[in-house]
């Protein structure tokens, strides 16, 4: 399911993996909740480790004016996340990232939300821990 499903269903992602919020995904399919499913990252075990996390977002197409929102929460629940950076660029290749660095903050739970789109394009999200 493409779209956040409610509270209390992310999934755990752990350090070294990988993840999709969107796979080859159109906004027009998802019924006005442009918002991802949410995955919750999982607690580095040592202080030194860093906690960060990227997010790339592939667009199939050039996707025109957009934003893409990364949002963090300490509980999964909808009113609960804020933004904490947005992807508004991409390179030749229609492809935007954000770097989710240690000092943003340390959410426990991550999305994206789909703020504007002006070309409707199948668009993949995916999340690295």
């Amino acid at each position: 399911m493409p779209v956040y499903p409610g509270a209390g269903q992310a999934k755990l992602i752990n350090a070294n993996s990988q993840l999709f919020f969107w796979t080859n995904e159109h906004y027009t399919t998802w019924g006005g909740n442009f918002a991802s499913v949410a995955y919750q990252l999982e607690r580095q075990k040592a202080a030194f480790y860093p906690f960060g996390f990227a997010v790339e977002v592939v667009f199939a197409a050039p996707p025109g004016a957009f934003q893409v929102t990364v949002q963090g929460a300490e509980q999964d629940r909808d009113a609960s996340f804020i933004q904490l950076g947005s992807i508004t660029t991409v390179n030749a290749a229609n492809v935007g990232r954000f770097d989710g660095a240690p000092t943003i903050g340390y959410p426990k739970f991550v999305r994206l939300f789909l703020a504007s789109l002006s070309n409707e394009v199948a668009m993949t999200a995916l999340l690295t821990r």
